[in-house]
């Protein structure tokens, strides 16, 4: 009896049960931007030999976002969210029976951004702290690409991690465009996360691919050469400036044109053509800023001497009849703006003097028949003045 009442008072004392032990949580997490440009979470695996998997919650409350059930899968790609955005994470462990660990502290990526004024070459960056590193940041590294000089990025900035999350620095010369990310690294070194690559460019386009010269050509009998260039009218860059050099002196500029027609031909009247000279010419263009000089592959041209101005004279004119009556040189070639043309008797007076080159001479009932003497002065294209003499007979 007295066995059975002492059974009865062991089912009747408080069930004592041992506390569920928490699983252990991992020790290293980080947000970072893969060069695809997603978040990707990574962590070190749970030491916990009980562990089953990882729960990843995000936003301030933490809401369900994912599920990975493998204590070795530590890795996660949140193609859904986007980089250019800041997102918050946590996560804990369970074991088999869906026991779960503590939760990680808030951890999220970095966002840069970046603004350069049209231009302008200033680039003014920014981004935002990076929270819940275990370990805390230690420092920050402004890492960037600039084209068309880097291929790879390479350091621009950094700073400590209590400095300010801002830089503004001045592109290269010829830079047209910079790609830019920031690398927050752990004080001890062991964890680093990339920001979103962010690109910035100047507002202009290169203008490298606008200017060509098409083709040089020479007028020989009029000492002038045609520069034939082509443009497109969808270039929207600043005034185009034609360049000459003359047997290897320095480069000048002769001409300056917009790119309002698809087609620009120069005529380059101002040449030295008496010696067989070298002509080049060249064609830069601006970008639409008034920077970025492009040039284009010089041509050229010999300018030969031109054929020395010829004149023919008639030697007898038919007083008072129609064509056969006029005295009149026929001229052939480029003159200048000298033109003397005068008519003595065989006393040496002056019976016609003239400064129009398309007048002549025609005799009056008044001019006796006989032999005439003509004097005719002209300036030449080469700036040279040359006298032609003769005699013309008149008959009736």
């Amino acid at each position: 009896m007295r066995r059975f009442l002492h059974i009865l008072l062991l089912l009747a004392a408080p069930l004592t049960i041992a506390a569920q032990t928490p699983v252990e949580l991992c020790t290293e997490w980080v947000a970072t931007v893969d060069d695809s440009q997603h978040i990707v979470l990574r962590w070190s695996p749970s030491p916990d030999a009980r562990a089953a998997g990882y729960n990843i919650c995000t936003g301030d409350t933490c809401r369900p976002y994912a599920v990975i059930h493998n204590r070795y899968d530590t890795t996660l790609v949140c193609r859904d969210h986007s980089a250019t955005e800041r997102h918050l994470y946590r996560l804990h462990v369970f074991d088999n029976e869906n026991n779960p660990s503590a939760l990680t502290p808030h951890f999220g990526n970095i966002v840069a951004e970046a603004t350069i004024p049209h231009c302008d070459t200033v680039v003014s960056v920014s981004w935002n702290a990076y929270s819940g590193m275990p370990g805390g940041v230690g420092r920050y590294h402004l890492l960037g690409r600039i084209e068309p000089y880097q291929d790879t990025f390479y350091e621009l900035y950094s700073t400590d991690s209590n400095g300010a999350m801002a830089y503004r620095f001045a592109m290269p010369e010829g830079a047209t465009r910079v790609h830019l990310k920031v690398r927050a690294v752990s004080t001890d070194r062991r964890l680093t996360s990339l920001s979103n690559t962010v690109s910035v460019e100047r507002g202009t386009v290169d203008s490298a691919s606008f200017v060509r010269i098409d083709s040089v050509t020479t007028d020989t009998a009029r000492s002038i050469v045609h520069v034939h260039i082509p443009v497109d009218t969808a270039f929207h860059g600043g005034r185009y400036t034609l360049w000459r050099s003359i047997d290897g002196t320095p480069w000048d500029p002769i001409a300056q044109f917009s790119p309002t027609t698809p087609a620009y031909t120069y005529t380059d009247r101002d040449i030295h053509p008496y010696s067989d000279s070298l002509h080049c010419y060249q064609l830069s263009v601006v970008d639409g800023c008034g920077m970025n000089p492009s040039y284009s592959t010089a041509r050229c041209t010999v300018v030969p001497p031109p054929p020395e101005p010829r004149c023919w004279f008639p030697n007898i004119i038919v007083a008072g009849s129609g064509e056969n009556g006029l005295f009149k040189p026929a001229l052939q070639g480029d003159m200048g703006d000298l033109y003397e043309l005068h008519i003595f008797d065989r006393n040496g007076l002056t019976v016609f003097s003239s400064n129009n080159r398309n007048e002549g001479w025609r005799p009056g009932a008044d001019i006796p028949q006989g032999t005439y003497a003509y004097s005719l002065r002209l300036r030449l294209n080469n700036n040279m003045i040359k006298t032609f003499t003769g005699t013309v007979t008149v008959i009736k």
